[in-house]
């Protein structure tokens, strides 16, 4: 899993939308602290080609829930709807 904190701003969290940490971590700035609201307002995790797509071979989900973490200080327990229920 990447180190959030270390990683550039222009790095993709969600390969598939491609949408990089900035836009996930400014959404989550603006109140999209779950990965429903991060969803809906970025896109971010709406794909499906994740395991193609996405050099770690996984859905972004839990990095978008990292970030939640990081950036909001909230767990999330949602699970994602996309290529992979993760």
């Amino acid at each position: 899993m990447t180190n959030w904190l270390e990683a550039n701003d222009s790095e993709f969290v969600c390969y598939c939308i491609e949408v990089d940490k900035k836009t996930i971590v400014d959404a989550i700035k603006n109140g999209n602290d779950t990965l429903s609201k991060i969803k809906e307002s970025t896109k971010a995790c709406t794909g499906s080609s994740c395991k193609e797509l996405n050099p770690s071979g996984k859905c972004c989900s839990k990095d978008i829930k990292s970030l939640i973490k990081l950036y909001a200080d909230k767990d999330s327990e949602e699970k994602c709807s996309c290529c992979c229920n993760s």
